[in-house]
């Protein structure tokens, strides 16, 4: 029983890893229907599942042991379960008031995070000091910081005529923005593309079963893709929703 659950798990992994990247192919794949699908099922399942297993084992008794303090949660879940009404016509416009004040909620504690984080803090940490540091190293770096600072800002003077030191430094600021966003993204990549390595190593690490199961199952999808694309176009488009 352990070896089948063990089997089962790697030919779905790989049906699910390889059948969502075979949208980059630009031909539809029932394999990739199935695996968006389920991965879109799966989810809402899940958390479907452990919202309700919190609810009966954390909230429905914290209410029942003192219904009176815990007024605000009882309104909570109450809304929660208003969100329902959603599934009916007659009722959907009882499921706007938790959406209303959930979505309103949402972004006052958003704009207020990011006005803390990203525009106080930022200004923080850029007002570096200049004298009386220890090392010529700490004096490199904080200058750096600084001079990028204004030199960026030049970047955004729309309304002034860029000539002189001004148009030099606006130059100086866009190859400075050029580096940063070449930066973020060199780290996106790489974060992405260990991940990725970190999947494909479960499928060919050991080599058996795993590879030899994952190249068959591989082999198996673009044959039967490509079959269906080929000669059965109207049966490949009714079992590849939208």
């Amino acid at each position: 029983m352990a070896d089948l659950y063990t089997w089962g798990i790697l030919i779905l992994s790989t049906i699910t890893t390889f059948g969502l990247y075979m949208i980059l192919s630009g031909v539809d794949s029932p394999w990739f229907a199935f695996a968006e699908h389920g991965f879109v099922g799966t989810a809402i399942g899940l958390s479907v599942v452990l919202s309700t297993d919190y609810l009966l084992r954390t909230i429905f008794p914290r209410i029942m042991a003192d219904p009176v303090g815990n007024w605000p949660t009882i309104i909570s879940v109450l809304l929660g379960l208003m969100m329902i009404l959603r599934i009916s016509p007659k009722t959907v416009h009882y499921a706007r008031l938790p959406i209303t004040i959930a979505t309103a909620g949402g972004i006052a504690v958003s704009v207020r995070a990011t006005i803390f984080s990203g525009i106080i803090n930022q200004i923080r940490a850029s007002i570096l000091p200049l004298l009386g540091l220890q090392t010529w190293y700490e004096l490199f770096v904080n200058l750096s910081v600084v001079l990028s600072i204004i030199l960026v800002f030049t970047y955004y003077f729309y309304t002034t005529e860029l000539k002189g030191p001004l148009k030099q430094a606006n130059t100086v600021g866009r190859w400075l923005l050029y580096l940063a966003f070449g930066v973020l993204f060199a780290q996106t990549y790489m974060g992405r593309l260990g991940l990725l390595l970190g999947r494909l190593q479960e499928f060919v690490t050991p080599y058996y079963p795993n590879f030899t199961v994952t190249i068959i199952i591989v082999a198996i999808m673009l044959i039967t893709t490509w079959i269906l694309h080929k000669n059965y176009p109207e049966l490949l488009e009714k079992i590849t929703p939208e």
